[in-house]
């Protein structure tokens, strides 16, 4: 196992809330989640283990649709280029995944700005409530959240479709336009 993907409950535990994933799981009908601590912290039944260091396993272990939330210490750098990595080899179809939104770091530039597989950014606001696998909810992030969509087809556009949506309205997939880009992406639903 490798320390990035080592993950301590209270400080990288958080799950993503109900509000924010099960619309996104409705459109993009996700098959594993890339980055669970175990079922308790999973949001579907299939997923990756610390154990089974994600950063080291193929992906498509957990089919060809995966959530991830990962870690947002200073090793998330290697999620990002794990999931173009996975994307571009065409292990899977598609990653959706959760994050702060950095866009001043390398790894931004390098595996959202400048990757052909990254096809879209959703900057989320209010700010993100993550949930302690146990069901205690923390405060308000620290810092404003970002959805990065990548898939194995190559962009077609020069950037990624950048948009903001309100996750606490209803619908808000739909309006922000990921409905339409999971069929795009790879969605099979």
């Amino acid at each position: 196992m490798t320390a990035p993907t080592i993950r301590t409950l209270g400080r990288d535990d958080w799950m993503t809330p109900d509000a924010v994933f099960r619309p996104l799981h409705a459109v993009f009908d996700f098959t594993g989640d890339g980055c669970a601590t175990d079922l308790s912290a999973s949001r579907l039944p299939r997923f990756l283990t610390p154990e089974e260091d994600a950063l080291a396993t193929p992906w498509n272990r957990i089919g060809p649709r995966v959530w991830l939330n990962p870690p947002y210490g200073r090793g998330v750098s290697r999620w990002f280029e794990r999931a173009v990595d996975q994307c571009s080899k065409g292990t899977v179809d598609s990653v959706v995944m959760l994050t702060f939104a950095n866009v001043d770091t390398r790894y931004w530039r390098d595996f959202v700005a400048s990757s052909e597989h990254c096809h879209a950014v959703v900057f989320l606001r209010p700010r993100v409530r993550f949930v302690r696998p146990d069901g205690v909810p923390a405060g308000g992030a620290p810092k404003g959240s970002a959805l990065i969509v990548y898939s194995a087809r190559p962009r077609w556009m020069r950037w990624p479709f950048h948009c903001y949506a309100d996750w606490s309205s209803p619908g808000w997939v739909e309006r922000s336009g990921l409905a339409d880009l999971a069929v795009v992406t790879g969605r099979t639903r």
